[in-house]
């Protein structure tokens, strides 16, 4: 299949093992993102009736770039647990966005070892796998943003290399309250603890200083270290507080993306933001600070150690 013949098909799986590193496109539908998550769309699609599924090389990768492939007009790294998923929501009820939320092709490049993918080939598969997941099947023109998962801060050299006029955000949250949070409901990252080369990977956590650390003092090392990698892009990045949300969204982050929001785009995001993020069953959002507040108690060492680095970025 040729380049301009995958018209309303979608990147939905990378594999670049050797010989022959491949892409596979899926035909996703024009409704395809009502869900959180870009993975929950891929699922529901392919549990479907006949789904239709091409797979190419990368050089067609590269053929489509001409076919209505965009940069994001926005990129939103995040800390975890901070509310950037509410971000993403919100932003999809403006007129023709497409909003696009960790998606699996994206942390299968990043985690790629130099023997798969080089600097310079990271960085240009980087630039056109993104601009591939913005091309919209309907043609719609409205905002393009892409929610990277919480540990993708760590390339944002990388993405700042692929995209040099894109703006950029991060969220970020009270740490002891991320901590909590996530060891109530611990994301697939916390598991890299029995994976050091994978943890130096992500986190910059030496192999030896692994030894000892129990989850939630990985978990402390690892929001350093996006923290960290946060603050590194300086005035750059527009930095929003949990604190903040859901009002930082039309209030700050739209003149920071270019975005001029009328009545109705507010009503709307005001609407969005009565039900939880990331629920797909529209249940009623449960505001959980103060519970989250109280496990952090037990963990204020910790979060204590994280408070330097959270106040770096303003």
């Amino acid at each position: 299949m040729n380049a301009a013949a995958l018209g309303s098909f979608t990147p939905v799986a990378l594999n670049l093992a050797p010989p022959m590193p491949t892409l596979d496109w899926g035909d996703l539908g024009a409704d395809a993102l009502s869900e959180p998550f870009f993975d929950q769309t891929v699922e529901r699609w392919a549990g479907g009736p006949a789904p239709r599924l091409v797979r190419t090389d990368l050089v067609t990768l590269a053929a489509l770039d001409e076919h209505r492939a965009r940069d994001p007009d926005a990129l939103v790294f995040h800390m975890s647990r901070c509310g950037s998923t509410l971000v993403s929501r919100l932003l999809a009820t403006l007129p023709g966005a497409r909003v696009i939320v960790e998606p699996k092709p994206l942390n299968t490049l990043l985690m790629a070892d130099e023997a798969e993918l080089a600097g310079a080939d990271r960085i240009e598969l980087l630039r056109l796998l993104l601009r591939a997941l913005g091309r919209s099947p309907s043609g719609a023109g409205g905002c393009y943003a892409l929610k990277a998962s919480s540990w993708n801060v760590a390339w944002l050299p990388l993405f700042r290399r692929a995209f040099p006029e894109t703006p950029f955000i991060f969220v970020r949250r009270a740490p002891g309250e991320v901590i909590a949070s996530i060891l109530a409901d611990p994301p697939a990252w916390l598991a890299l603890r029995s994976e050091p080369h994978r943890a130096a990977q992500l986190f910059g956590i030496p192999a030896d200083a692994m030894t000892g650390l129990d989850a939630p003092a990985f978990c402390a090392r690892a929001l350093q270290s996006m923290l960290q990698a946060a603050a590194a892009e300086g005035e750059r990045m527009l930095v929003v507080d949990y604190r903040e949300l859901p009002d930082a969204v039309w209030s700050r982050m739209a003149p920071h993306l270019g975005l001029r929001l009328d009545d109705s785009d507010i009503a709307r995001m005001r609407a969005e933001a009565r039900f939880n993020a990331k629920s797909g069953e529209r249940r009623l959002f449960a505001d959980d600070r103060a519970a989250k507040q109280a496990a952090a108690a037990a963990l204020a060492p910790l979060a204590a150690a994280l408070e330097p680095y959270y106040r770096a970025l303003g």
